[in-house]
């Protein structure tokens, strides 16, 4: 699996009580570190997002991608990264942005005019064919993501996105404290192979609308979550042909759009 190591800085050591009907004990948790990104586009401030540190560049890459502001990686120039900020130079226009708004770790589309201007670059057209999962393989898909989440293990406070082929195989996973900077890493790393008609997304919590609006810009046909969906992902993912799976747990799982690509 192509899985980047979890980065030194990504979780700290505090100290905590555990209070209990026996009293309270000292102790120390691991926590997950949450700290800002600042994000510069050709020495102009765009947006400041927080996030878990590591694999800043292709967050930044992703980020930058499924918001529409570069088709080709070819336009960007350059990428530096100096502790908190990270500064691109190319062939980008950040007119008609957003600039300088804090995306906080819960919000993905945050300081957006409206849904419309999301979907301003025309994204790849997804197939209805080529893809298909076996609903009988989503349990173990579950399974070896858990398996893999080593932060969350120790902190209990990120979320994870994986991609997975149609024969159930996790290809890259990351975790982060915002869900949608965890689908921009991914995105960000597989940039070189987009359209992802061959992948789809696992997610380790909810599906929002702006999960399912990076899976459309990444060109992906199925989106597989434990948890549920909006009313707004459903209507994005039903409009654009994508497979949308919640609540998949316990051997059990909801299909809201695409069940045709469901295998027996």
């Amino acid at each position: 699996m192509k899985r980047h190591l979890p980065a030194m800085g990504m979780e700290e050591r505090v100290a905590a009580q555990r209070v209990t009907f026996e009293g309270n004990l000292p102790r120390e948790e691991s926590v997950a570190v949450e700290e800002p990104l600042e994000i510069q586009v050709n020495g102009q401030p765009w947006v400041t997002t927080m996030r878990t540190p590591g694999q800043d560049r292709e967050l930044a890459i992703g980020m930058l991608f499924t918001e529409g502001l570069f088709s080709d990686i070819v336009d960007i120039e350059s990428i530096d990264v100096e502790d908190n900020v990270v500064l691109i130079e190319g062939q980008i226009s950040i007119e008609g942005h957003t600039r300088g708004f804090v995306r906080s770790s819960s919000c993905g589309v945050c300081g957006k005019a409206s849904l419309d201007s999301i979907m301003a670059r025309h994204p790849p057209a997804i197939s209805h064919d080529g893809f298909g999962i076996d609903g009988g393989a989503i349990e173990s898909l579950l399974t070896r993501l858990r398996s893999e989440q080593t932060i969350f293990d120790s902190t209990g406070g990120v979320h994870a996105v994986a991609l997975f082929t149609e024969t159930a195989e996790i290809t890259d996973l990351a975790e982060d404290v915002g869900r949608h900077n965890a689908m921009d890493k991914i995105i960000g790393r597989s940039i070189d192979d987009i359209p992802l008609s061959n992948h789809g997304f696992l997610l380790s919590g909810r599906v929002s609308f702006e999960m399912v609006q990076k899976a459309v810009m990444a060109g992906s046909p199925c989106i597989v979550a434990i948890g549920a969906p909006t009313t707004l992902a459903i209507e994005l993912a039903r409009q654009h042909g994508i497979t949308l799976i919640g609540f998949a747990r316990d051997c059990r799982f909801n299909v809201y759009t695409g069940a045709w690509r469901l295998e027996e």
